[in-house]
């Protein structure tokens, strides 16, 4: 191939240009669109730039935009810092002026899309061609349609008696969902050639109507000779004519009970298969004991030409199911877009085929977007599929003149990773040959030279490195990289550029003890290297190395968590990044149990399961306990039906919050090493299911069998993959996948030598290469030859060598790679990296091939391939360096730098996660761990005590159940309501909750009225009242929580001191009396009350202290004391800094001034409506105020 210059190469034709990672792919992109607006004069508009994510297509467009610009300042004679003289050697610099002015002016009309933009912009545009509604709406998935129409095409097929073979598969354990979860992935795939073999129709039913025969028989002499059978078998039984271990008499009576039961229902269940065998007049004769006669009747001979049936039919079971699998397939297509097209519905898939389907039909269509788009950028082309390109090869057919076409597809093939996905390696291929010019890029612009020269020798080291038709291109670096060193070992000589660790593991180490020892290892070296980063010894030019320099690649989400767990034990932080669905981790397992004891309240089954889950974390003991004690076990099932109660009546989030703050997960869930990680799993897990139940009104069972289907799926939607727990510069843990395009100046790569087994599903796709340029093919894997099942096993090995590549081409400067050649898995010889390394020797079968198995362990073997190793290194330019595994004994620490503050405070040392936790008002000012909103919440099988009497029965009685049932009353009820109204609905149940007796409803609704009607600070609201506040403009008990980054006492009292009025003596005595540790992590807390009026919100807490008698002590100063006594300032300014980032989220021109009214503590046994501002704590803090304790709080 030639290598591309792109200020230079002919604008004409259909071009394939291979771009290895890191070659500059972007630059040359903006550089080829640069030229078609300046030399060729094309219009933003039509020039046509494709690639396959949002971010990506934002990237493109803000660097041609760049590149544009800084081609206008070279000509007019601005410093650009770039030359762009090969333009000048085209039209007069005037003309290009022009052109690149007007392409900057006009550039919001830029044709840049992703793949999916530009369908929807085409047929969106060219409706009627397309056959498309002029009003769709666009779904990111079709899941619920899809259950919807599986539960019909189950309906229609399983509701026949007569189908036996049917009712054997659902016997089996088939569902609707099962069913579907073979198919869905090849819904959209309607290009494959589907080779499943059909099952013979005459041998089929042949089959049913042997077995319909049999069991009419047999059931025929059992009904008319039933006592005589069982009297046969009896005095077989105590004549000790049978095995007297095989028949029992307990056994015999279950088998005929199953028996009979086949007879009713039709069907043979598997332990009534067991029993047509047992009784069989073949296994009665087997199992008779010498000198004895078997028992004979024509029913036991009737049972052997029934057995003989079922097991006919059984063996036929396997090509029904996929019969029906197909049959499911072809419904799906055929009803699917229908039952879209009637509700108005399109996925991001439709728009591809629908525009495909559309250009096929109708190429005076492809002629008008081919004139509309005079050019064509096509990126990432090594993910695309045969839908993808018919659509680019309608618009721009290969057979159209040379000169009449300008279309570059980009992309690398050694990355096409996205086979999962639905990315076609072979479509590639087949695209490039249809390519008039074929180009490469050469030069590096991401890693180092060194990094490079040792890529390019490992690469070398096969001469069908990717196993097929792709080349590896060796590239140099295209630009100069800062200065590095970082130290080996020894801490004086540095580390080459790219480091072997090898390893031969002894016979009796475990696959998982060799993944965990590597990660011990790969922690233990970053430390080892951070360490030097703070001393200065390890440097990236003129910076140390830090945390957030390094990654990690893994496979798997498994082997992740192995290295971060080994990270944290040396006390570093680091961040996972994976494209593994949020349905797939143990959390989301394990909610689901949790949600179904809360469906199923009374099912002590589903209670036991859920209590056992690392979300409650009940140990055996306890469960024990459980069943021990009734009183324990009702409670417990109590908390869950009160859950239940709240999922059905209030909706699924008030249950969800109530079940965490009641629990305590969060703080529990963060007790543990990964406890951020499964609390945002968590978290977002709530979000996703609030969201599917808002929009889909899912009923509890509905919802749960949609997380089912979810855990199921073959890939996560983009909403649906794992979240960052954190955003902090820190160690990236990430998988191969979710790497691709991001870079990093020091990889280390522990796990590549393994090599996955075959995947394992019903169905797959493979190429089949024997036909013409290949056709994609569909088969099923119970059906499949072994030379089909061996081609797909070759792509798997092919994209497993792509992702190889793609993990090596990240680094920047360095790169560690294990290689393990001892005695781990069979699989481990000839994985992707032991391809690279080993496939080319002239012994390679002896150390690669599965005939040679039993010799795997072999010295010799051993030593060829240590010798090959050694022969790498030596050969190499000195680039690549040979070291064993470093196994740890001992753990190293990583000693982070110390940051820090005016004025300094003493601190314990660094010990991640333990001042990562939950923190609250209550936290902050009592030591506690637990925040909970005003009215007590019962832990699940707890109690607590009751409020005091207080002996008159005219007044409400004091203390904290009181106090709970006066919050409890005022959220649950109507304001605008009378009180006496709400007797019965509200108050009377609060008292009998809160464990009070009926007596004290009088005193209740007397302050209830009181408190409803007492102004709220006539200067504030106007006379605003609770009485005259509906429910639409008002939100109870509203939980958050925020993110707060070393939020640090002495800074909070510098703010304090300088924002809170000086006359509150008070208060400002009380900031000096507070103590509470450093904090990171997360605020929490439970605003009783948030209002609107006149376009404000108003916070209130309401607060059933007793200050005095009189109206007094419920003046403003002896509030003020109440509210120094107890730090209620702070509390409230949490609660200011809560609403200022809620509302900054929702309202677009949000301004504190504008939009916030002030807080309101209301002092309940104070308000009195005939004595202003009785009761009632006002104060509107200054912006300055809450912006700076935003800002401290971080």
């Amino acid at each position: 191939m030639q290598t591309l210059n792109a200020p230079t190469v002919p604008l004409t034709g259909i071009n394939l240009i291979e771009a290895s990672a890191g070659t500059g792919k972007t630059w040359t992109i903006s550089w080829l669109y640069l030229r078609l607006v300046a030399e060729e004069g094309l219009r933003v508009d039509q020039i046509l730039v494709v690639t396959y994510t949002e971010a990506a297509t934002a990237e493109l467009r803000d660097r041609i935009r760049k590149r544009l610009a800084d081609a206008l300042a070279f000509l007019e004679g601005r410093d650009s810092g770039e030359t762009y003289s090969s333009l000048l050697t085209q039209d007069s610099p005037e003309v290009c002026i022009t052109r690149l002015q007007l392409a900057l002016v006009s550039f919001d009309e830029a044709a840049v899309f992703t793949i999916h933009g530009f369908c929807k912009r085409v047929l969106t545009e060219n409706a009627f061609e397309a056959r498309l509604p002029f009003e769709s709406e666009l779904v990111a998935n079709e899941d619920n349609l899809l259950l919807e129409l599986a539960d019909t095409f189950w309906y229609q097929h399983f509701l026949k008696p007569s189908d036996v073979h049917l009712r054997l598969l659902q016997q089996q354990g088939l569902t609707p969902d099962k069913l579907l979860a073979t198919v869905r992935l090849f819904i959209g795939k309607p290009y494959l050639h589907e080779v499943i073999p059909a099952v013979a129709d005459d041998s089929f039913t042949q089959a049913k109507a042997a077995f319909n025969s049999a069991m009419s028989a047999a059931a025929s002499v059992w009904r008319e000779q039933q006592t005589n059978i069982q009297a046969l078998l009896h005095e077989a039984l105590s004549g000790k004519v049978l095995n007297a271990q095989t028949y029992k008499a307990d056994k015999v009576n279950t088998w005929l009970l199953l028996i009979e039961a086949a007879f009713t229902s039709g069907v043979v269940e598997k332990d009534a298969a067991e029993a047509l065998e047992k009784l069989g007049a073949r296994y009665l004769q087997s199992k008779t004991n010498k000198a004895k006669s078997p028992p004979t009747h024509a029913f036991f001979d009737a049972l052997d030409v029934l057995h003989e049936a079922h097991t006919g039919l059984q063996a036929l079971l396997p090509g029904v199911l996929e019969h029906l699998r197909l049959q499911l397939l072809h419904y799906l297509r055929r009803e699917l877009p229908l039952r879209k097209q009637q509700r108005g519905l399109l996925t991001f898939d439709d728009l591809l085929l629908q525009l495909e389907q559309a250009l096929t039909r109708h190429p005076s269509f492809a002629q008008r977007l081919a004139a509309q788009y005079q050019a064509a950028l096509i990126d990432e082309f090594q993910d695309t599929d045969p839908i993808q390109y018919a659509i680019f090869g309608c618009i721009y057919p290969p057979s159209a003149a040379e000169q009449l076409q300008r279309v570059f597809y980009v992309g690398d093939p050694k990355q096409a990773i996205y086979g999962f996905r639905g990315a076609d390696i072979h479509t590639y291929l087949q695209a490039a040959h249809h390519a008039q010019q074929r180009y490469t890029l050469g030069q590096n612009f991401r890693s180092h030279a060194d990094l490079l020269a040792a890529l390019n020798h490992l690469f070398g080291q096969s001469s069908n490195p990717f196993r097929g038709e792709i080349a590896y291109e060796e590239v140099v670096a295209g630009k100069d990289q800062a200065a590095i060193f970082l130290p080996a070992a020894d801490e004086e000589t540095p580390l080459p550029p790219l480091r072997l660790w090898e390893w031969d593991v002894p016979e009796e180490h475990r696959g998982s003890d060799v993944e965990d020892a590597l990660a011990a290892a790969t922690a233990d070296d970053i430390a080892r290297l951070l360490n030097a980063g703070q001393q200065g010894q390890a440097v990236i030019g003129d910076k140390p190395l830090r945390s957030g320099d390094i990654a990690v690649l893994v496979r798997t989400s498994r082997q992740g968590e192995r290295v971060r767990n080994a990270l944290l034990e040396r006390g570093i932080a680091s961040v996972q990044r994976s494209r593994d669905s949020i349905f797939s981790t143990r959390e989301a397992s394990e909610w689901r149990a949790v949600l179904r004891a809360i469906a199923e309240p009374g099912n002590e089954a589903a209670l036991k399961q859920a209590l056992i889950t690392e979300l409650f974390g009940y140990s055996a003991e306890q469960l024990h306990a459980l069943e021990q004690q009734p009183a324990l076990l009702e409670s417990a099932l109590e908390a869950f039906h009160d859950w239940h109660k709240i999922w059905k009546t209030q909706g699924f989030m008030p249950m969800f919050r109530r079940w965490l703050h009641q629990q305590q997960r969060d703080q529990y869930l963060l007790g543990f090493v990964d406890g951020e990680r499964r609390l945002t799993n968590l978290l977002h897990l709530a979000e996703l299911i609030h969201t599917e139940t808002r929009l889909h009104g899912h009923g509890m069972h509905a919802l749960i069998r949609w997380l089912q289907q979810k855990a199921e799926a073959a890939e996560a939607e983009e909403t649906h993959q794992l979240r960052l727990e954190s955003d902090a510069e820190l160690v990236q843990i990430v998988t191969i996948h979710k790497s691709k395009g991001l870079e990093y100046a020091v990889v280390y790569c522990p796990y590549l030598w393994q090599e996955r087994e075959p995947s394992k599903h019903a169905w797959f796709s493979w190429y089949d290469t024997t036909q013409g340029e290949g056709v994609p093919c569909l088969q099923a894997d119970s059906l499949a030859t072994d030379a089909q099942r061996q081609q797909r096993w070759e792509e798997e090995k092919a994209e497993n060598l792509r992702l190889l590549y793609v993990a090596l081409t990240r680094a920047k400067y360095h790169c560690t790679l294990a290689v393990v050649t001892g005695a781990v898995s069979r699989f481990d010889y000839y994985s992707a990296l032991g391809w690279l390394l080993f496939g080319d020797l002239p012994q390679q079968a002896a150390i690669l091939g599965k005939a040679t198995k039993d010799k795997m362990q072999a010295p010799e073997r051993q030593a060829l391939m240590q010798a090959q190793l050694k022969a790498i290194v030596s050969t190499s330019p000195g680039t690549i360096g040979l070291e064993s595994v470093p196994l740890i004994s001992e753990l190293r620490r990583y000693c982070p730098p110390v940051v820090s503050a005016e004025p300094p405070i003493a601190q314990a040392p660094l010990r991640l996660r333990a001042t990562l936790k939950v923190g609250s008002f209550s936290g902050l000012v009592a030591g506690k761990d637990d925040e909970k909103p005003d009215y007590d919440s019962l832990a699940l099988l707890n109690t607590s005590a009751l409020g005091r009497d207080n002996g008159r029965g005219d007044v409400f009685p004091r203390g904290a159940q009181a106090g709970s049932c006066l919050h409890k009353m005022l959220e649950e009820m109507d304001f605008m309501q009378s009180v006496a109204a709400q007797r019965d609905s509200v108050l009377l149940p609060a008292l009998q909750r809160h464990g009070m007796a009926e007596r004290w409803l009088p005193a209740a609704e007397r302050l209830l009225e009181q408190v409803l009607h007492t102004s709220l600070i006539a200067a504030a609201t106007g006379g605003q009242t609770l009485a005259q506040l509906p429910k639409a403009r008002r939100m109870d008990e509203l939980e958050f929580y925020f993110w707060v980054d070393r939020f640090r006492l002495p800074a909070l009292q510098r703010v304090l001191r300088e924002y809170l009025p000086v006359e509150w003596t008070a208060i400002h005595a009380a900031i000096e009396r507070l103590k509470f540790p450093l904090l990171t992590g997360y605020m929490k807390g439970f605003i009783d009350l948030i209002f609107e009026a006149d376009g404000q919100y108003y916070i209130v807490d309401y607060k059933s202290n007793e200050l005095g008698a009189t109206a007094a002590d419920y003046a403003f100063d002896a509030m003020q004391q109440a509210m120094a006594e107890h730090h209620y300032y702070l509390q409230y300014l949490i609660y200011s800094v809560a609403l200022q980032r809620y509302l900054r989220l929702r309202l677009a021109d949000y301004a504190w001034e504008t939009h916030v009214g002030g807080v309101l503590y209301l002092f309940l046994r104070g308000m009195q409506p005939s004595v202003a501002g009785s009761g009632v704590f006002f104060h509107k803090p200054d912006a300055a105020l809450i912006d700076a304790l935003d800002q401290v709080m971080g």
